[in-house]
């Protein structure tokens, strides 16, 4: 029984802390898709961002608190630096295509077996 209980702890604790890591990207990514989108000198680029900021926004928990949401980006915003930023933002938008090519995928007609 003590066994069966240190396995579901080690489990708990895994899936927390690989929650906490993606909560921590996602906030990196709502802060530099937010400057990227008011500040970014290409059109184009700061439409790219807002679409970034909002799907971040979205991945928010809906049982996350102000409190808790605050203390990560003030937390995430130490970590980013002007040096940064871009690499932060590319890799935050690579995320998003990549999510925009799998739906793509899902809506395109399954292919045909050669040959047939």
């Amino acid at each position: 029984m003590k066994l069966i209980c240190i396995g579901v702890a080690a489990v708990v604790l895994t899936m927390s802390a690989a929650a906490a890591a993606q909560s921590a990207r996602d906030a990196s990514c709502i802060l530099v898709s937010n400057a990227f989108s008011k500040q970014g000198k290409d059109e184009n680029a700061q439409k790219l961002a807002q679409a970034s900021l909002y799907f971040y926004l979205g991945r928010i928990s809906a049982s996350t608190t102000a409190a808790q949401l605050k203390a990560l980006l003030e937390q995430q915003a130490k970590t980013i630096t002007d040096a940064t930023a871009g690499n932060v933002m590319n890799d935050c938008v690579k995320d998003l295509q990549a999510r925009i090519q799998l739906m793509e995928s899902l809506s395109q007609p399954p292919k045909k077996p050669e040959g047939r």
